[in-house]
C-alpha cells in the first residue's frame, strides 16, 4: 500500500539524512533538497504528497517555499520546521495555509506522527472525489485573495486558474492606454517574446466580439497562416476569462489548451468562473491597498510626498546609488520668513502659498526626482545620479523660481518669499544615510545665518564653502 511520497527541503544535512532514514523506515518515498530553490524545481517537475521544510534557509526561507509549492499544486501539504524554541514563524506559516509545524531537533515519534496525521487526511480525500474538488478550489481562492502585492498576483493569479482548468501555456493581460493597448503582465509555459505574439493574434482575431465579455468563454483555435500557425500548432482552443473591475472589462486571463473546444464541461466552466471571481477581487483587494499604502506617504495639503515617506525613498535610492555607482544628492529647503505670512494675513492664506512653492518644486526638477514636505515650510529633494554640481544648478533654479514668483495672484494679494537651500551629496560628504540628511539641514540653517535667499553646499572635504544666490542687503 502506497504510504506517500515527501520532500525534505533544509540546508542542515544533518536533519534531512536523520529525518529521512526515520520517514524511509516508517515506509515512506522520500527525497531531499538542500535549498528553497531546489526544492521549487523538483516540486514543479515531480508529484509529491507532503513537503517538510525549514523556515530558515541561505537563499529562500521555508515561507516562500510553502508559497510557492501552493502556487504550484494546493493540494501539496507542507510542514515546516522550527528550531531554536521560537514558533512564531510557524505560526505565521500555518496562518499561511501549512498543514503544521515540527521542531529541531528531529523527534521520530514526532515527525511519523505528523506526518501520519497528513496523509490519514489526504486518504480521506481521495476516497471523496467531490470533497477534495470542493477543498482544491477553497485552498485556490484563499491563496489568491490573501495576496496584496500587485506584481506577485499576475503570475500567482494565472497557476491558480491553470490547477483548477486543463491548459498547457497561459497568459494574463491588462488594458492601458484607454483601453487601446493590451499589455502583457505575467505567461506561464510561455517566453514573453511568445506570448506577445499570441496576444497579438488575440487581438486581431477575439478582442473586438469579446471586449464586452462578462463571463468565461472558451474558443476554438482559428485558422491561420505562416507563423502564427505554427506558433499556436500545440493547442487547440483559448478559454478566456475576463477580469472586470467596476463592471468593465479591465484585462483577461488567457489559457492555451491542447483540448478542444467542446471538451470543456459545464463544472469545468462553474468552477473556473469560481477561482476568476477570486481572482478578480483580489485585484481590486490589492489596488486598493496599493492606493491606501501611497495615501499614508502623501501630505495631505500639497499631494506631495510626506515625511514618512522620506525615510523609505531616501534607503532605496542610496542602495540603487550603491548598486549603479551614481551619487544622490539631497536639497534641503526652508521657506524665508514665512511667518510673516501667516502673521499679515492668516493661516488658510499660508497653507495655499506652500502648495503653490510644491508645484514650483515639482516643476524645476525630473520625474526621477523625488519632492518631499518634510513639514511647516520645510521641503526635501532627493536629486538622483545628481553630483553636487549639477545638484547645485538644480537649487539654484528652485531659488531663483521662488524669488521670481508671485503668489496668490488670483486674489490679487500678489505675495513675494524667498527660501533657503542647504546641499549634500551622497557619499561625498557622508555614506551614512541618516547623517546625509543632517548635513543638508545644516547647510539650509548656514544659509540662513548668511543672508537667506541662497543656496549653501555643505563644506567638502578639503575645499572652502560655496553659495549661490541674492546677496545681503
Amino acid at each position: 500500500m502506497r504510504k506517500g511520497k515527501i520532500l525534505i527541503v533544509d540546508d542542515d544535512a544533518f536533519f534531512r539524512v536523520l529525518s529521512s532514514d526515520i520517514l524511509t523506515a516508517g515506509g515512506f518515498q522520500v527525497k531531499t533538497a538542500s535549498t528553497g530553490l531546489e526544492a521549487i524545481s523538483m516540486i514543479e517537475n515531480d508529484e509529491f504528497d507532503i513537503v517538510i521544510t525549514d523556515l530558515v534557509m541561505p537563499d529562500i526561507n521555508g515561507l516562500e517555499v510553502l508559497q510557492k509549492t501552493k502556487q504550484i499544486n494546493t493540494l501539496i501539504d507542507v510542514i515546516v520546521v522550527t528550531g531554536h524554541g521560537s514558533i512564531e514563524s510557524a505560526i505565521e506559516a500555518l496562518k499561511n495555509g501549512a498543514f503544521d509545524y515540527i521542531r529541531k531537533p528531529a523527534n521520530e515519534d514526532e515527525l511519523l506522527h505528523t506526518v501520519g496525521a497528513c496523509m490519514d487526511k489526504k486518504k480521506l480525500l481521495e476516497e471523496n472525489a467531490e470533497m477534495r474538488q470542493s477543498l482544491k478550489l477553497f485552498e485556490v481562492s484563499r491563496n489568491v485573495t490573501a495576496i496584496l502585492d500587485m506584481s506577485k498576483l499576475y503570475s500567482i493569479s494565472l497557476d491558480a486558474l491553470l490547477q483548477i482548468i486543463h491548459g498547457e501555456a497561459g497568459i494574463i493581460f491588462f488594458y492601458e492606454d484607454e483601453k487601446k493597448k493590451l499589455d502583457i503582465k505575467g505567461v506561464r509555459h510561455l517566453s514573453i517574446n511568445t506570448g506577445e505574439k499570441i496576444v497579438e493574434i488575440f487581438k486581431g482575431r477575439f478582442e473586438r466580439d469579446l471586449r464586452d465579455l462578462d463571463s468565461i468563454t472558451v474558443v476554438a483555435k482559428p485558422e491561420l497562416p505562416g507563423e502564427d500557425a505554427e506558433l499556436l500548432a500545440p493547442y487547440n482552443s483559448f478559454l478566456v476569462a475576463p477580469l472586470t473591475k467596476a463592471g468593465s472589462v479591465s484585462g483577461y486571463l488567457l489559457i492555451l489548451s491542447s483540448h478542444a473546444k467542446n471538451d470543456y464541461s459545464v463544472k469545468d466552466i462553474k468552477h473556473a468562473t469560481f477561482i476568476v471571481e477570486h481572482i478578480s477581487q483580489a485585484f481590486d483587494n490589492a489596488q486598493k491597498y496599493s492606493e491606501a499604502k501611497e495615501m499614508a506617504f502623501i501630505d495631505s495639503l500639497t499631494n506631495l510626498y510626506n515625511s514618512k515617506y522620506l525615510e523609505l525613498a531616501l534607503d532605496k535610492e542610496i542602495k540603487r546609488a550603491d548598486r549603479l555607482m551614481m551619487p544622490v544628492t539631497v536639497l534641503f529647503l526652508d521657506l524665508d520668513n514665512f511667518k510673516q505670512i501667516n502673521d499679515k494675513n492668516d493661516h488658510l492664506v499660508g497653507s495655499r502659498v506652500l502648495v503653490e512653492v510644491g508645484k514650483i518644486l515639482l516643476k524645476c526638477v525630473r520625474e526621477v526626482d523625488t519632492v518631499i514636505r518634510y513639514g511647516g515650510d520645510e521641503y526635501v529633494v532627493l536629486l538622483i545620479d545628481a553630483d553636487y554640481e549639477v545638484a547645485m544648478r538644480v537649487a539654484e533654479r528652485i531659488r531663483a523660481s521662488i524669488e521670481k514668483a508671485e503668489f496668490l495672484n488670483d486674489d490679487d494679494l500678489h505675495l513675494k518669499i524667498t527660501a533657503s537651500i542647504g546641499v549634500a551629496t551622497y557619499p561625498i560628504h557622508t555614506k551614512d544615510r541618516k547623517e546625509l540628511l543632517k548635513i543638508a539641514d545644516k547647510a539650509m540653517y548656514r544659509a540662513k545665518d548668511m543672508s537667506r535667499n541662497v543656496v549653501y553646499l555643505a563644506p567638502l572635504p578639503g575645499a572652502p564653502a560655496v553659495k549661490t544666490g541674492a546677496r545681503p542687503e
